[in-house]
């Protein structure tokens, strides 16, 4: 009897002892398996974390970029502003000098020294001579140093002073005024100036 007990004893023990390693066993795999899915959460999280890092960061770049353009095109918007206003103003007093020139005692000879530069390049019949307005008294002085019969014109094109001759029949035209010569200045002026806005 007693060995029975013993035999039943050594079971138990066995039985406690094989249940205790494979409890042991199975808190094991799951303490690893806990662990994998945590490594796994942990990865998870890093990759959405920079994922949205990344998002944000592309976004913020995207932003500035476009808030530095704004910037620049509203800085560049402003300095041309500025410069029109300055070759506006310079030409302005420009025009007004050459105004009173066209008004004073100088004029005259100016403009036959003009003519007599370009006389020679209409010895046909069919030219027309065009002043402004205010400078028709002096047409009987310009036509003096042409040969040939010249009709005369007003043309409102002229507002400063100076002619245009123009022959029909060659299609030849010189522009010799005053409007024409401010305007090439201008032309000039906005090459060389070193106004340009980049």
């Amino acid at each position: 009897m007693q060995n029975i007990d013993q035999v039943f004893l050594y079971m138990k023990d066995e039985i406690e002892r094989q249940a205790h390693s494979e409890e042991k066993a199975i808190l094991d795999e799951v303490k690893a398996l806990e662990d994998d899915a945590y490594e796994s959460m942990k990865a998870e999280a890093k990759r959405d974390a920079d994922l949205k890092l990344k998002q944000e960061v592309e976004e913020m770049t995207s932003q500035a970029a476009s808030e530095i353009s704004e910037s620049h095109i509203e800085r560049t918007k402003k300095l041309i502003e500025k410069r029109d206003e300055y070759v506006k103003a310079i030409f302005g007093q420009a025009r007004e000098e050459l105004l009173s020139f066209s008004k004073g005692e100088d004029y005259l000879s100016f403009m036959e020294a003009k003519m007599k530069k370009v006389a020679h390049y209409f010895p046909k019949t069919g030219s027309v001579l065009y002043l402004a307005e205010k400078d028709m008294k002096m047409k009987d002085h310009l036509l003096k140093f042409f040969e040939k019969e010249m009709s005369v014109e007003v043309s409102d094109e002229i507002t400063i002073g100076g002619f245009i001759i123009e022959n029909k029949e060659s299609s030849l035209v010189v522009d010799e005024t005053l409007d024409f010569a401010l305007e090439n200045q201008k032309e000039w002026f906005n090459k060389n100036s070193g106004l340009i806005i980049k």
